[in-house]
């Protein structure tokens, strides 16, 4: 019954919208709506082809690969290629470690960037907007000029091949920070007022009032962390030395042999059991990533 109501609330509405406009402008609206789902649907196939052909080509032999159509389908379909893949090199072992160093940086990140925006966004002090700007600044130098200095400090303090030193250079993110920053500046600075009257400390306003309110943001930030943290290979690569502090990224290296040459559909197979748990968890955060890039920036 609560459908039929909504339905029917839904159509008398969309009668209202079209009840003053000449057929003519009626044609134009729904011409505009038709190209407009035209161009998205064409855009994700786009963007979605590499992916659907990655996923059909993990099936196949090697010479269906490079030998027929982009999207031909196999002529049997090779799941044994996912089983090969996993056991021509330790991904369960990949897989645990990329999930440690992913979630430990996300909850690094949720924390540090959340007390450092909410100091830019909702505390006052001397030369604010300045620190800011030279902190923004700072996303210009690329990560290639401070990756040796960056490895000789973990080298000092001994961290080599451990877990430590692929999180904790992560545990901080300045795109975090402004994201989140960005968010904190909606809040109505009346509320924060308010609790400091009632006897709130900084950290009581941030962890009691604001966050609870940034879930959204909190949300996306967790989202970007994890991909960036999943994703990264090259920090991964110089820090460990053994297949037993590898990640998932580095772990694919192991799909090219020197003797035999690349196996493709297990490079292939192996490339789409890593991405699944990112494409799992995007399409979970998916309604809170877009919710948060749209009022991020609104003030």
């Amino acid at each position: 019954m609560h459908g039929m109501n909504e339905a029917v609330r839904n159509r008398a509405a969309l009668r209202s919208r079209t009840k003053g406009l000449q057929p003519k402008a009626l044609l134009l609206k729904y011409s505009a709506t038709a190209l407009k789902h035209v161009v998205l649907i064409g855009a994700s196939l786009v963007m979605g082809f590499p992916f659907l052909w990655m996923m059909i080509s993990s099936l196949k032999l090697p010479d269906e690969i490079f030998g027929g159509g982009l999207l031909s389908l196999p002529s049997t379909w090779n799941w044994s290629n996912y089983v090969q893949a996993w056991h021509r090199a330790p991904f369960d072992r990949f897989f645990l470690n990329s999930l440690i160093v992913s979630v430990c940086t996300v909850i690094g990140q949720l924390i540090t960037c959340s007390m450092a925006a909410y100091a830019f966004a909702c505390v006052d002090f001397k030369g604010k907007n300045g620190w800011f700007l030279l902190f923004i600044a700072t996303t210009m130098i690329p990560f290639e000029s401070t990756m040796i200095p960056s490895y000789l400090v973990i080298k000092s303090l001994g961290l080599i091949n451990t877990h430590l030193a692929l999180i904790v250079p992560s545990l901080t993110s300045v795109f975090g920070i402004f994201l989140l920053r960005q968010f904190f500046l909606t809040i109505p600075r009346d509320l924060l007022d308010a609790a400091k009257i009632d006897g709130c400390s900084h950290f009581s306003i941030l962890f009691r009032i604001v966050l609870p309110l940034a879930k959204t943001i909190s949300a996306t930030l967790s989202l970007f962390a994890f991909i960036h943290s999943w994703n990264n290979y090259l920090w991964p690569l110089l820090v460990t030395n053994t297949a037993q502090m590898r990640t998932v990224q580095v772990g694919l290296r192991y799909m090219i042999d020197k003797e035999l040459g690349t196996q493709w559909p297990q490079l292939l197979a192996a490339s789409t059991f890593v991405i699944l748990p990112i494409l799992l968890l995007f399409l979970f955060l998916q309604k809170y990533f877009v919710r948060g890039m749209v009022t991020s920036g609104l003030k």
